[in-house]
């Protein structure tokens, strides 16, 4: 058995990112998830906190996510202005 100084439950965004502190701050976490897939239960968050960002941004990984969301903004305003071209032409 191994002993750890802090179990986190949950594997979610929270979890993993609490975990991932953690450990940079040299403290000894597992993390532990009661599910065995990847597959999401139910729909993620919409869009970013700016504290969320604010620490993204400090691990270096905010443009990432500000990219992601971007194109995802971008592929739903295609899919809008499609939707609505071909109800225009109905």
């Amino acid at each position: 058995m191994t002993d750890y100084a802090v179990i986190v439950a949950g594997g979610g965004p929270t979890g993993l990112m609490l975990g991932a502190e953690l450990r940079l701050a040299g403290i000894d976490a597992v993390i532990i998830e009661k599910r065995a897939d990847k597959e999401r239960v139910q729909p993620g968050a919409l869009g970013l906190h700016a504290r969320t960002l604010e620490v993204f941004d400090q691990r270096g990984i905010a443009d990432r996510f500000l990219a992601a969301k971007a194109s995802a903004r971008l592929r739903r305003s295609a899919l809008v202005e499609a939707l609505t071209n071909w109800f225009g032409r109905r």
